[in-house]
């Protein structure tokens, strides 16, 4: 999208945004749920008055590191990055129905649209991002979030929008009983960075820029590690979720639009203890993420090898004794299996590498 000035202060007091508007080009207006209202923490995140923002309509299709920069960021800044739902906010109500993934290219022009790039400050091609999540606000405009059921799950079904709204931590899925709740866990779905070579669609996924890998612990308190393949490093995101199961088998998830508060760094592989793929850590765990394309089983091997050579970086393993912890205490997370788009996250909990080592601690 081309480069736009911000449009002054927000309602309410704060920064001004990086970008105008809340809408893309061409979309429908918003519609806010009923009772809908910010609380506590969400509340105390958006009333932040000295971060910047990166709006809601500096959204592309694309990791491309032919863009320019929607925003330049210090190591360390904390900003907050508006996304947009998969289908760019043109979901207002069940009324709006899209059957295949062609009819979402051809009515919008794209899919799972991200917000970006942002090019940080001190980043060379071959260092290591790191993207600290801080908070997530989920539907943080309308209040509500959908899923798309289509033919393309099983041949019996009718295409059907069902909006799910958000009450609280609870999220309510309609059934003909009545409503069905399920804990709100929102995260973002999609997070990479540019690619060196040609520009990649955004609801692809790859271990050279992340992409559309759907793994709800890339939510609030996670860190993820991807390296940089252009100097800034033009990290993208979207496509963010206020809950999901394992592999989004409905192969839709619980869609909204977010407002993510992040700040980014850059750390030495090698200090990283970067092995390849990129990395999901949090508090409690380390993980590593094979996303496609490929076979999911061959995923799962690829993820849990490359934790194993995470292991034996800290020193405190060989590699035939990580493989022997991993196979006593790994746990895998599945984030998608929606075909062409499959992802796996092999994690081990921090106790096993980090306690009483004598390195110190990282992400």
């Amino acid at each position: 999208m081309p480069d736009r000035e911000g449009q002054g202060h927000l309602p309410g007091g704060g920064a001004a945004s990086e970008g105008g508007g809340a809408r893309p080009p061409g979309g429908l207006p918003f519609r806010r749920s009923k009772g809908h209202h910010l609380s506590g923490q969400d509340a105390a995140g958006i009333r932040s008055a000295d971060l910047r923002r990166l709006a809601r309509d500096r959204t592309h299709f694309e990791f491309d590191a032919s863009l320019a920069p929607a925003i330049t960021v210090a190591l360390g800044e904390s900003i907050r990055v508006e996304t947009e739902d998969a289908h760019s906010g043109t979901i207002t109500g069940p009324e709006v129905v899209y059957e295949t993934l062609d009819e979402v290219m051809d009515r919008i022009g794209g899919a799972n649209p991200v917000t970006g790039p942002i090019a940080i400050e001190g980043v060379r091609a071959g260092d290591c991002v790191e993207v600290h999540i801080e908070h997530i606000a989920g539907a943080p405009v309308t209040g509500f979030g959908y899923m798309n059921t289509t033919p393309t799950l099983h041949p019996s079904l009718a295409a059907e929008t069902v909006v799910c709204h958000r009450r609280g931590d609870r999220v309510e899925i309609p059934t003909a009983r009545g409503p069905v709740t399920v804990p709100y866990r929102p995260f973002v779905g999609t997070l990479g960075v540019a690619p060196a070579g040609d520009p990649v669609l955004s609801f692809r996924q790859g271990a050279d820029f992340l992409g559309n890998v759907d793994l709800p612990e890339v939510a609030a308190g996670a860190t993820v590690v991807m390296k940089a393949a252009v100097d800034g490093g033009m990290v993208s995101l979207g496509d963010a979720h206020l809950a999901q199961g394992d592999a989004e088998i409905h192969r839709s998830a619980i869609e909204c639009q977010a407002d993510v508060t992040l700040s980014l760094g850059r750390s030495d592989p090698a200090e990283a203890g970067f092995c390849g793929l990129p990395q999901v850590n949090t508090a409690t765990e380390w993980g590593s993420v094979a996303p496609g394309p490929g076979h999911l089983e061959d995923l799962v091997r690829a993820a849990y090898d490359d934790l194993a050579r995470r292991m034996r970086h800290t020193g405190l393993y060989s590699l035939a004794e990580a493989y022997r912890v991993l196979g006593a205490a790994g746990t895998v997370r599945v984030g998608q299996v929606v075909p062409p788009v499959y992802s796996a996250l092999a994690k081990i909990e921090r106790r096993y590498v980090e306690e009483d080592a004598p390195w110190r601690s990282r992400p």
